[in-house]
């Protein structure tokens, strides 16, 4: 236990939480774009300036041709796969371990979720899982990356591209990371990143669509916008698309955001590494999964992998209880054990997944943000690693 603290006390420095100004780096910056907007009076992003400015930015620190502003990450995968044009009806693999909003896209899309199994020390999908899915009626695969970890996919990519498949990045956790010096988003045909309240940067909502590919980020742009090719001769809508645009406003706050993201990936660095190691020092019940030489880790959270011998439900219920949140098991069930997605009619076993299975039981997952601190870190992973030795099984 931490100094001057009882059994069930709370720590004494409040966790910062991504949920509010406590976890959230918002400062002049923002504001001076914000009035910005205001003062213009054009909020929306077909007559304003931010957009394109964040859109250029962005596309600049990913080193990709094309960045393309939307509402969400959600709407972000939605467009991805409608600038591929894929088959009606054909299927899309991908994993069971994700965002709802990335397997709904898939569904508004006319598309099927074929779904893959993970690694259980990362519970991101491998290349051989991905590939191991594939059947013939795949026309994409959807990587997933998590908590801020990535991986090399450009041997997938090759293999895929020869046999017509297309492969999407689904980056929303992975702003920041590397993978064998390659950004994730950047690695397949088309990757989607998300800017909402808990991300790397944060606008509330938004997300936004990069590709390398003129004809990919032509036919995004026009899916976010109602399919109406805005600044082209004799314009029309070409097909049936939604209005998926990100405003001025979010576009101000996230550029501003923006300018500081390698700052703020730093400090997350910084502060995680210094509850590892106090955790290391203290526990062997919880490991981080290694890098690879050559990765980089963003650390949008920290998700620990749990010995069997270790009952984690309690220690989410004791850390909780003293002011460490962490949430055992992650997203607690795949998504193909949803109720909407048993509805329409998915009937996969967990037992036919095993690394999902493992993966789910045995780990804890720990928010994290740019403004905790190194020693508040330190003294968290000492704390925790105290919990552990009580809730050995």
């Amino acid at each position: 236990m931490g100094e001057g603290e009882g059994e069930t006390g709370a720590l004494r420095q409040a966790f910062p939480s991504d949920r509010d100004r406590s976890g959230r780096s918002f400062g002049e910056r923002e504001l001076e774009y914000l009035r910005e907007v205001l003062e213009s009076g054009a909020l929306n992003s077909n007559g304003g300036r931010f957009v394109p400015r964040f859109e250029a930015a962005f596309a600049q620190a990913l080193d990709v041709r094309a960045a393309l502003a939307c509402n969400s990450g959600s709407f972000a995968v939605q467009a991805c796969l409608a600038a591929l044009d894929l088959p009606p009806g054909s299927e899309v693999v991908t994993s069971p371990i994700t965002d709802f909003g990335a397997i709904a896209a898939l569904h508004f899309a006319g598309l099927r979720p074929r779904f893959c199994d993970v690694d259980p020390e990362t519970l991101m999908p491998t290349c051989a899982t991905l590939e191991a899915a594939i059947s013939p009626q795949t026309s994409a695969v959807i990587v997933t990356y998590l908590f801020g970890r990535a991986f090399d996919i450009r041997d997938l990519v090759a293999r895929c591209a020869a046999r017509g498949i297309d492969v999407v990045e689904d980056a929303a956790q992975a702003l920041g990371a590397c993978a064998s010096g390659q950004r994730p988003g950047t690695m397949g045909v088309v990757g989607a990143f998300s800017f909402q309240q808990s991300k790397h940067i944060t606008c509330g909502e938004g997300g936004a669509v990069v590709t390398q590919r003129s004809e990919v980020a032509r036919r995004a742009r026009l899916y976010i916008n109602k399919a109406w090719p805005y600044g082209e001769a004799d314009p029309d809508h070409e097909f049936i698309a939604p209005n998926g645009r990100l405003s001025e406003l979010q576009a101000a706050v996230v550029l501003a955001q923006l300018e500081r993201l390698e700052g703020f990936v730093a400090r997350r660095e910084a502060s995680a590494r210094a509850f590892l190691d106090s955790l290391a020092g203290g526990c062997e019940e919880l490991s981080f999964p290694a890098l690879d030489a050559g990765d980089r880790h963003s650390f949008w959270r920290i998700h620990l992998v749990a010995a069997p011998t270790l009952d984690i439900d309690e220690v989410a219920r004791r850390a909780n209880a003293r002011g460490l949140p962490c949430q055992a098991h992650y997203i607690g069930r795949p998504a193909f054990a949803l109720r909407a997605l048993r509805d329409a009619g998915h009937r996969e076993r967990i037992e036919d997944f095993p690394g999902v299975a493992r993966g789910l039981a045995h780990c804890l997952v720990v928010p994290w943000n740019e403004r905790i601190e190194e020693a508040h870190a330190a003294r968290l992973g000492a704390e925790l690693a105290v919990l552990v030795r009580d809730c050995r099984r």
